[in-house]
């Protein structure tokens, strides 16, 4: 009875000291790549552009001049907002970022979309990744999720 009172305290010390790893670990423990996007998410600068809407490797962007900027806006919007399609000519105002690794290539956060003379305030959205309200919204990471998921 002793041996599996020992050998469970030993089980639950092991699984404890291996889940506070957490993933991904700090700063030195990340890849390049995690770094190279991390540096990227700060160096934000805020700008306007005006082009039209195209599909570059699958995803909306906007291509000016030489430079390819990669629109981030929820994804929701491309269903519901009239004109918002593949062609449209659009004004958008928000932050570029450098993308890792693609030397004339930005993401741009759009906090403003003008199309026409119709304007949308997406400002609300910024920060909380491609689809809007994912995994940082709602419930978080592991917790319930409304039923698309394990629990």
């Amino acid at each position: 009875m002793k041996r599996i009172v020992v050998v469970c305290i030993v089980a639950l010390a092991a699984i404890g000291a291996v889940s506070a790893q957490g993933f991904g670990g700090g700063p030195g423990m990340m890849g390049p790549g995690f770094q190279a996007q991390a540096q990227a998410q700060v160096a934000q600068v805020k700008s306007t552009i005006e082009g039209k809407l195209a599909l570059v490797q699958g995803h909306p962007a906007v291509v000016v001049k030489d430079k390819t900027y990669f629109v981030r806006m929820p994804q929701y919007l491309y269903g519901f907002v009239d004109g918002l399609k593949e062609g449209a000519t659009v004004k958008l105002e928000g932050y570029e970022s450098a993308l890792p690794y693609a030397p004339n290539s930005l993401f741009f956060q759009v906090a403003t979309l003008t199309i026409g003379s119709k304007s949308y305030d997406l400002s609300q959205f910024i920060g909380q990744g491609q689809m809007g309200f994912g995994m940082q919204g709602g419930r978080g990471r592991g917790g319930y999720s409304g039923g698309r998921g394990r629990w």
